[in-house]
């Protein structure tokens, strides 16, 4: 066992701190799908011990394990055919093909996009946008090569959701107080979020991507908030006090003082978080031998959408004011009733609960089938 002074353990911990920090560096290229865990452990492991490298390969997979792309699944070669005939019968192996770059957040209006080269500058998005998806949920992207002009920043293929998921809040307030006195009526609970907008589907058929693939973002929308609930009602008004009373020599009573105005009604809790829009359905199609390198280099998203947030109570109706007092009566009777004390106001409604996964949108799928070259001519390039 080595004992070593603490100047001597400093040191140890500091260089194992920075190579920890090479580690954090490292796991860059994990997250865009470039490299793995494997290669990473292999460049940070040189020069430390057994027990250091542990404690990395434990940082590194910790990191790692929440970062991996979806496991796609394979289609049979029944299933390639009859995707290959489907986007053959939309016309694209007839349609021109070109160059086509993508540069900055480019939106893309048509529902195919075919290219002899797919070019796309550092960070770029091809997006999808609302005015295609007005008329459809199913895109495609057929390109012979796929080139990344900056590996370390690639590409995003992606579409465009809605902006606008909130729903308006309960109308009106909740009933006022029966006279008199009587308490407001409870608010209603407030409108459920609406549920945010699922990703559409989208085929990918490619022969060759050099570098880096793209990123392919079909993850489902964030639910809506819930509406605040209804405000509660207003209590009833108080009634009046007593009239002062006499007769032809004396005060019989004098003037009561008017009740107290009803309690405000609770606002009503608020409505339940939207669900989270489900995520979309990628294919991806390309030789059998570059099916398994594609699948690494490409990072696909497809998780449903989270909910929304619980909506908030709403606020609690006023108290109901409180009755006039009672009328003097002359001479014997002097000086009115006071007016009665208005009523308390209502309670804060309840907020909704915050959802813990269950109102989650369902994940998507990530599909990989094989095609041969003639496949691609035939069905997708016009033979060409």
């Amino acid at each position: 066992m080595s004992v070593y002074d603490d100047k001597q353990l400093t040191e140890r911990v500091d260089a194992s701190v920075e190579k920890l920090a090479e580690v954090s560096k490292a796991l860059a290229p994990i997250r865009a799908g470039r490299t793995s865990a494997q290669e990473v452990l292999s460049s940070v492991r040189g020069g430390l011990s057994r027990r250091t490298a542990f404690v990395c390969s434990v940082f590194v997979a910790s990191f790692v394990s929440p970062l991996q792309a979806q496991e796609p699944k394979k289609l049979q070669g029944a299933d390639v055919t009859s995707k290959l005939v489907e986007i053959q019968n939309y016309g694209i192996d007839k349609a021109a093909a070109s160059d086509y770059t993508v540069d900055g957040n480019q939106r893309f209006d048509g529902f195919f996009l075919k290219a002899d080269k797919l070019i796309f500058k550092k960070g770029s998005k091809l997006v999808f946008s609302r005015q295609a998806l007005q008329t459809r949920r199913v895109f495609y992207v057929v390109a012979r090569q796929i080139v990344m002009e900056d590996n370390a920043s690639p590409g995003t293929i992606t579409w465009e959701g809605a902006t606008d998921n909130s729903v308006p809040n309960v109308a009106g307030q909740a009933g006022t107080g029966n006279y008199p006195g009587g308490g407001g009526q409870a608010g209603a609970q407030g409108n459920d979020g609406r549920t945010g907008e699922s990703a559409p589907t989208l085929y990918l058929a490619v022969l060759s991507t050099p570098g880096s693939g793209p990123i392919v973002d079909l993850q489902g929308l964030v639910g809506g908030s819930g509406g605040q609930g209804q405000k509660g009602g207003s209590g009833g008004a108080g009634g009046p006090g007593d009239n002062a009373s006499q007769d032809l020599f004396n005060c019989r009573h004098g003037a009561g003082n008017g009740g107290g105005g009803g309690a405000g009604g609770p606002g009503g809790p608020g409505g339940l978080p939207g669900r989270g829009g489900n995520g979309g359905s990628f294919t991806l199609l390309a030789t059998p031998d570059l099916i398994a390198p594609l699948s690494s280099r490409v990072r696909v998203l497809v998780s449903g959408g989270p909910a929304g947030s619980p909506g908030s109570g709403g606020p609690g109706g006023d108290g109901g004011p409180g009755g006039p007092g009672g009328a003097d009566a002359r001479p014997y009777c002097q000086g009115s009733g006071s007016q009665g004390p208005s009523g308390p106001p209502g309670a804060q409604g309840a907020a909704a609960p915050a959802d813990t996964g269950a109102r989650r949108g369902t994940a998507g799928d990530f599909l990989v089938g094989g095609m041969s070259q003639d496949d691609f001519k035939r069905f997708l390039y016009g033979g060409n």
